[in-house]
């Protein structure tokens, strides 16, 4: 009987232990029967790949790792190997996640033009399927084009004010592309569609106050594969003279605009938040101004010589180099973006054009402010006003009332401050207020062109 009960122990004993060890070999091995395939992830993908293109895939496996990944180009009956990858093996640390940059190069790879077939093979180390492991596989459809796009310019000659803007007017043969002008480092989008022909497109331009007479300019256009052609054009930038202008801060003027303002760092201090004002917040608002500006209709607005604040006389001009002083003493510098007009206080301030108001509201240091897209990438600004009356989105036409003459902001005392800007750019306003050059810099040049096209 004592024999029996110490061999049923000893059974029970034996199966605790299978048990444990099943238990063991279960919590070592089911991790390796996971069945998580690896992810596949792109960036800088396009549907079309041009005479160089570089993009990045990404491929991700946290938890057996990376056991192979190839990725290849089946074009033309032919694959073309662009990256391969294969693991040290499962007793090594593997590699649970790798980017691969691929740069193609399809004319000297012997890619041909037309359709292709990018692939993605990635196998982990698990053990299912018989140790080969899951695996995806990944198929995109692409395009080869290595063929720079068409482009024609039109217009013949432009001439053009440092601190100005200026028209050019070209033909771009592929539909889909990206356009318009390069000035230096800045990119004009041009629109297309224009003058009653789809292949016909314009682009405002501008060259900004700061950059020299000898920039570069020349028509820009780059196709979804990202092939760029470029087009030059007779141009001639004629240098201007900015004058510099010197303001005295006074107390009374410290006193009476420095409450408005909310400026932490400088606590108590009116001097200091000045300079601070006149710095760093003058140039985060102007670059609200040009994000309102980034984006424009598609379709002209406006028509016609731009109005002027009525009655009005100019207190600062456009690009005029400020220095101010305190007691005799340097505290800042500044470019004055616009130009100042005043007339009696609150007095109206119409709509210079037609258009659609893109911004209305508090811009810091130019107050209460209107921006109106007058289409085609081209804006006019107003600001320092007492009262707004219009709404964002709303449309306008040329003499409408959009708000009243005022302080708001940094000025010392009642004005308009009326700006203009090609997209980003703050360019001179009085060339729009000028009908002789807006006739002979765009309207003439849009009708000729309109002419020529029509005799084709």
């Amino acid at each position: 009987m004592r024999d029996h009960v110490k061999n049923r122990k000893i059974g029970w004993l034996f199966i605790l232990l299978a048990l444990l060890a099943l238990a063991f070999g279960a919590w070592r091995i089911l991790p390796l029967l996971e069945k998580e395939s690896p992810t596949v992830t792109f960036s800088g993908w396009k549907p079309a790949l041009g005479l160089a293109s570089t993009f990045a895939v990404t491929v991700s496996d946290h938890k057996s790792g990376l056991k192979k990944v190839a990725i290849s180009l089946l074009a033309n009956g032919r694959e073309y190997a662009l990256a391969e990858y294969s693991g040290p093996g499962p007793k090594v640390q593997v590699v649970k996640s790798r980017q691969f940059d691929i740069s193609l190069e399809p004319a000297k790879m012997g890619i041909p033009d037309g359709r292709a077939l990018l692939r993605v093979l990635a196998q982990d180390y698990s053990w299912r399927g018989f140790l080969k492991g899951n695996r995806t596989y990944i198929e995109k459809e692409v395009t080869i084009d290595t063929r720079k796009p068409e482009v024609e310019v039109l217009s013949r000659q432009h001439y053009i004010n440092q601190g100005g803007a200026g028209l050019v007017i070209y033909r771009v043969f592929e539909p889909g592309t990206v356009h318009g002008v390069q000035v230096g480092e800045k990119f004009f989008p041009g629109y297309a569609g224009q003058l009653d022909n789809a292949d016909v497109c314009l682009a405002f331009y501008a060259v900004a106050h700061d950059q020299p007479p000898e920039v570069s300019l020349m028509v820009s256009v780059t196709d979804a594969a990202g092939n760029t052609a470029r087009a030059g054009f007779y141009h001639l930038i004629k240098a201007k003279a900015f004058p510099e202008d010197r303001i005295v801060i006074s107390d009374g003027f410290l006193n009476m605009k420095m409450p408005e303002f909310d400026v932490p760092a400088a606590g108590d201090n009116s001097l200091e938040k000045f300079k601070i004002i006149n710095s760093d917040m003058r140039a985060r608002n102007n670059e609200t101004i040009r994000s309102q500006c980034a984006r424009s209709d598609c379709s002209r607005h406006w028509q016609g010589t731009f109005l002027r604040f009525p009655n009005s006389a100019p207190r600062a001009g456009f690009a005029d180099r400020r220095v101010y002083e305190y007691n005799g003493k340097f505290i800042g510098r500044a470019v004055h973006m616009g130009v100042d007009l005043a007339s009696t206080a609150n007095s109206p301030v119409p709509a210079a054009n037609n258009g659609r108001v893109a911004f209305a509201g508090n811009i810091g240091i130019y107050g209460r402010a209107v921006i109106i897209d007058h289409g085609l990438g081209l804006f006019s600004l107003y600001s320092h006003l007492s009262h707004i009356a219009v709404a964002a989105d709303q449309s306008v036409e040329k003499g409408d009332i959009i708000g009243r003459s005022g302080m708001t902001g940094l000025a010392g005392g009642d004005h308009l401050h009326y700006g203009m800007l090609v997209h980003d750019t703050f360019v001179n306003p009085i060339e729009w207020w000028d009908a002789s050059w807006i006739a002979n810099n765009i309207t003439d040049k849009m009708e000729m062109i309109r002419q020529t096209l029509a005799v084709k």
